[in-house]
């Protein structure tokens, strides 16, 4: 980990989320009709906006992507420290589920 980025615990409060944007689903992924969880690690800064975005377990098809482009525009309030906010390492689940119509 870099310095100056901290884990949650030991008197780091984790970030949390204030406005999100809903992943959309890829063409391809609807085609295949595949559905599942993208688990993204990323780094929220004190301005509560996250960089560093990777993928840690994807789908493929274009999903991870979309996690990837959702998850950039959320806004968080960051996590703290002595009072002060402080970047902080967090893993997030992004899900994708088909809406199936019922008769």
């Amino acid at each position: 980990m870099r310095p100056g980025v901290y884990r949650s615990g030991d008197g780091i409060t984790p970030p949390s989320v204030l406005y999100k944007v809903e992943a959309q689903y890829s063409d391809q992924a609807v085609k295949a009709g595949l559905e599942g969880t993208v688990v993204l690690y990323m780094e929220v800064g004190p301005s509560g906006r996250a960089s560093n975005i990777r993928v840690v377990r994807g789908l493929g098809l274009g999903l991870d992507e979309k996690a990837i482009e959702a998850v950039s525009r959320w806004q968080f309030r960051p996590g703290m420290k002595d009072g002060q906010p402080v970047t902080v390492t967090v893993t997030i689940q992004v899900n994708f589920r088909l809406m199936t119509k019922r008769r």
